[in-house]
């Protein structure tokens, strides 16, 4: 294909380009050179070290299992055997299910990936064609994919297009104080209703947020009044993921921290989801647990440094 392009361009008369101002950009460059690369990394980390964890957990259960009916073989009768051993290849088919679901061909991991890469592309375009219009350039061609190994004529834009990228990057980070919802946290079972965990994390996590910059937190009045004109009454609820991301549109803030909490036999165990108010998307998931509410502390430490590289602290 490159060479059919070059034999075109050979022989297209010069006259064609005499009035075009033409240049050029080297898209490997300037991906290298894209600060928000380093946020997109850090999530593709983050949401790979969740899954390792649960992949890790899976291991866990299964091998418990076969040390379990290894210990009891001799003790147990011959039908309870073969149903301990049915449940372990359960769970050796979910453990395989579940692997391939997130780091097979078309898995989880993959289409992350894929969706990230095309935000960045998208982003990478809109540059490219805001410096050519400014500078009234008829042509662009991306030096690296285009077959063009030489040319006089042309000029490089790469470092435009990445100073472009950067300071809008840059923008979005000190433009203004973030402003960041947290709504009450999710207690999902008595256990942890009876604790008043939720309560406890929230009045703990954002006076530690706000150790770390300047951010304005919004009046938990103001996100109850928005739930409740989304048709959500019981402000105590879980809140489905859709209504998150319209509930950071509709309050118009830069994100929400959204926590569900349980607690299982002293465990406490939390999820967390960060939704970007400007893109109306989930830019991150994990979860972290400990063994006694007296720990809190390290759970707020947990959720600090998983969105700090995110929100850029």
């Amino acid at each position: 294909m490159k060479r059919i392009i070059l034999l075109i361009l050979l022989f297209i008369p010069a006259i064609v380009f005499s009035e075009d101002k033409i240049g050029y950009v080297d898209t490997e460059k300037i991906i290298k050179s894209y600060s928000e690369m380093n946020i997109i990394k850090t999530q593709i980390d983050i949401l790979t070290n969740q899954w390792q964890r649960q992949l890790g957990e899976k291991k866990l259960e299964i091998n418990k299992l076969k040390n379990e009916l290894e210990s009891k073989k001799l003790v147990i009768s011959y039908e309870m055997q073969k149903e301990k051993e049915k449940e372990i290849n359960r769970k050796e088919k979910g453990f395989a299910i579940f692997m391939d679901s997130i780091w097979g061909d078309k898995g989880v991991l993959d289409v992350k990936k894929k969706e990230l890469s095309g935000e960045v592309t998208d982003k990478i375009k809109k540059a490219i064609e805001k410096i050519a219009k400014e500078q009234d350039f008829s042509i662009v061609f991306d030096i690296g994919k285009s077959g063009i190994i030489y040319s006089q004529r042309g000029v490089d834009l790469t470092s435009y297009v990445i100073e472009e990228l950067n300071k809008e990057a840059e923008g979005h980070k000190i433009s203004k104080t973030l402003e960041i919802a947290i709504p009450y946290i999710y207690e999902m079972n008595n256990e942890a209703q009876e604790m008043n965990i939720g309560s406890k994390l929230r009045n703990i996590l954002i006076p530690a947020i706000n150790k770390l910059g300047d951010f304005e937190f919004t009046k938990i009045q103001d996100i109850n009044n928005a739930l409740n004109s989304m048709g959500i009454s019981n402000l105590k609820n879980k809140i489905p993921d859709d209504k998150l991301i319209s509930l950071s549109k509709n309050i118009n803030v830069d994100y929400v921290i959204y926590i569900l909490s349980e607690v299982n036999i002293g465990i406490v165990k939390i999820s967390i989801k960060l939704v970007n108010g400007r893109t109306g998307q989930i830019v991150l998931q994990s979860e972290h647990s400990i063994h006694t509410d007296k720990e809190l502390d390290k759970l707020i430490n947990g959720i600090l440094q998983d969105i700090k590289p995110i929100i850029g602290i």
